[in-house]
């Protein structure tokens, strides 16, 4: 079934600069190694894209429409779908005490955040700084290519993408999730109680479900502590059991003796009678 805005699909994808042929952006641990931006603190996996909801840039939304699970896209995507045309309003100049004054030495191409906003120093020259607040990559034609690996489509399954989204540490089928009509019940793993700011990210999670099923109502975290091990049955409760479990036409033990002092008196009572004879 082809692809529309609302799904949610999970992808893998490498974006280039296409002038420079650049990879600055790849969720493929292979692809990069070989492209030689590997970085070992990121985490390489698919992504959640809710298509249309400009989770990733427009012009990925515009590529997966209509695109199928298991497909591969390829496009070219302008500025305007990208990050945009480069505006000269957003280019200043600051004194460098400004910035030195913020903990900030300048150093060109550096990456700033002033008031809020992140920027690039262009130019350091005596007392002032070029400060940019357009993205490094405004006003450049991308490349992208694009690997629809699945389109989920189960609610349950939809909200633990969602869960996965926000928290990583924990492997997402480690969530129970329960869909209930106008309420959501997830079952939190007890490796999540302590992760930092779990919290934020459960108030986080109960916003999307809220936007994404406009039917529900209440969200639902349930957390269950394991303080000790249930207790062993009694011995002698084990042994009844051991011995009502026992396999079809096993004996017990009392009737097995019984049915050996049997046994035995009709051997006696057969060695008498050969004796009389």
């Amino acid at each position: 079934m082809p692809i529309k805005n609302g799904d949610f699909v999970v992808i893998d994808y490498i974006l280039t600069v296409k002038d420079t042929g650049e990879v600055f952006d790849v969720t493929m641990e292979g692809k990069a190694k070989s492209a030689n931006v590997y970085d070992p603190q990121e985490v390489y996996e698919p992504k959640l894209v809710v298509v249309g909801q400009s989770w990733l840039l427009k012009g990925i939304d515009e590529l997966l429409v209509g695109a199928e699970e298991g497909q591969e896209k390829e496009a070219e995507i302008p500025p305007e779908k990208a990050f945009g045309i480069r505006d000269g309003k957003k280019v200043a100049i600051v004194p460098a005490r400004q910035l030195t004054s913020q903990g900030i030495k300048p150093i060109p191409g550096q990456r700033i955040e002033v008031q809020g906003q992140l920027a690039t120093i262009r130019a350091v020259s005596g007392g002032r700084v070029t400060v940019d607040y357009n993205h490094p990559l405004a006003g450049r034609t991308l490349g992208a290519k694009v690997y629809v690996r699945r389109n989920v489509t189960a609610p349950e399954e939809r909200i633990r993408e969602l869960i996965h989204r926000r928290i990583r540490e924990v492997p997402k089928d480690r969530f129970l999730v329960s869909d209930m009509g106008t309420m959501v019940s997830i079952q939190m793993p007890e490796e999540s109680f302590t992760l930092e700011n779990i919290q934020y990210a459960k108030k986080g999670l109960a916003k999307e479900i809220s936007r994404y099923f406009p039917d529900v109502t209440t969200v639902q975290f349930i957390e269950s502590h394991t303080v000790k091990a249930p207790a062993p049955k009694p011995a002698e409760e084990a042994t009844g059991a051991a011995a009502e479990q026992a396999p079809a036409g096993a004996e017990k033990p009392a009737e097995a003796a019984e049915e050996t002092g049997r046994a035995d008196e009709a051997a006696t009572g057969a060695a008498g009678e050969a004796d009389r004879k």
